[in-house]
């Protein structure tokens, strides 16, 4: 299994995103103080908004660091899932252009900008997206999916190039989580599943 490493673009990326939106929110609630009632209520949902986006990059780095140097992994999605990424993202820079120069909203303008990078650099895998912890599995979302709260795992080639191996863990019926990894690091994920007590799939290869 290949040596655990820290996620150093992955922690400056939520530290950055820590900064934004919480630089964010103040921005939002000072423009809607601002405005009419009506616009005014829609500034304090997305200041709550961006209050979110720092919680949950909080959740991330705790996460992380109480991992104390999880494997990052390098799954990749779908080229249906990329487009749709990409589509969100530059209907939400026009409307923040829209916002910042016709509308004169430029704390929600920014906010809609910030928003499409963040969504661009999670969505399109520009940093890791998914690590192996000691316990289980850490996403970008701080989400932690414990080995005790799994079963079993597979490993299926999948199509495409280039190649890539479908990875699905689950507990009893219901799937848990799936990535697409890279070839060289199926065999140190495989090692650590087996490791954990994870039984692999007959169907599995």
């Amino acid at each position: 299994m290949k040596a655990f490493t820290l996620p150093v673009s992955t922690v400056l990326f939520h530290v950055v995103a820590l900064g934004f939106f919480g630089g964010c929110a103040a921005w939002l609630v000072q423009e809607a103080l601002s405005l009419g009632e009506r616009r005014e209520m829609m500034g304090f949902a997305v200041a709550l908004a961006s209050g979110a986006q720092v919680l949950m990059s909080l959740s991330t780095l705790r996460a992380l660091w109480s991992a104390r140097g999880p494997m990052p992994l390098s799954p990749r999605s779908r080229v249906g899932t990329y487009l749709q990424f990409l589509g969100l993202m530059v209907l939400l820079v026009l409307f923040g252009v829209h916002l910042i120069h016709t509308e004169g909203r430029p704390a929600l303008g920014t906010f809609c900008v910030g928003l499409a990078v963040w969504l661009g650099v999670l969505g399109l895998h520009l940093v890791p997206a998914l690590f192996l912890s000691a316990d289980g599995f850490i996403d970008h979302l701080g989400r932690h999916t414990r080995f005790s709260e799994l079963e079993w795992y597979s490993l299926q080639k999948s199509e495409g190039t280039p190649p890539r191996v479908l990875l699905q863990v689950g507990r009893g019926s219901t799937l848990r989580l799936e990535a697409r990894l890279r070839g060289a690091e199926v065999e140190g994920v495989k090692g650590r599943l087996r490791e954990a007590g994870l039984a692999l799939e007959p169907s599995s290869s």
